[in-house]
């Protein structure tokens, strides 16, 4: 009984654990597995980091155990926009989102170099200063009060590639710590459907 209490106490901080780095691994893989891998379509914002979904590493680092009891493990995301990023949705513009995108257009505009003529120089620098400038006009231009579509990119929730991974698991343990007890080599515990 001892050994029975201890397995499903070690299980539910197994499955806690396991699912944050399996959630936090979305974001190394760029897309969500449930039964099978779907990566997340690439963004075409230019103020987004080199992957999709991380650039300061934030939202990944919001998700974490919120508690884990032997009937439940709760893992959650507690940044402003895991949700909008999880599920897709829309925002509405609001007039500091256009002060926001004004101000990070005239930064971008000032961090331009020219050459010795005035002229502005065509380097790698430049064109992406570039473009991120015009994405930022465009956002700021927005009118007040519309939409502006989300895309989702799931990186946690139901799996079943999880769910089976933790089987796997629970299954292991069990026969790597029970066959032992019984002091006999020849009983062996064969693990079905797991």
């Amino acid at each position: 009984m001892q050994m029975a209490k201890e397995l499903k106490k070690n299980a539910s901080r197994y499955a806690a654990s396991e699912s944050v780095k399996f959630f936090k691994d979305s974001f190394v893989n760029g897309g969500f597995t449930d039964a099978s891998f779907k990566a997340w379509d690439q963004t075409n914002n230019p103020l987004a980091g080199k992957r999709t979904m991380y650039k300061s590493g934030k939202l990944m680092r919001s998700i974490k155990k919120q508690s884990a009891t032997m009937q439940r493990v709760v893992v959650v995301a507690d940044s402003d926009y895991a949700d909008i990023h999880n599920n897709g949705g829309y925002i509405i513009v609001t007039e500091q989102m256009k002060k926001y995108f004004w101000a990070k257009y005239y930064e971008f505009v000032g961090g331009v170099t020219t050459n010795k003529r005035g002229a502005v120089s065509l380097n790698k620098k430049n064109v992406s200063l570039g473009k991120k400038a015009m994405f930022c006009r465009a956002m700021a231009l927005k009118p007040v009060g519309s939409k502006i579509k989300i895309p989702q990119h799931q990186f946690m929730g139901n799996s079943k590639t999880l769910m089976k991974n933790f089987d796997q698991w629970f299954g292991d343990v069990v026969k790597n710590q029970i066959e032992p007890q019984f002091n006999d080599n020849s009983i062996k515990i064969e693990l079905r459907n797991v």
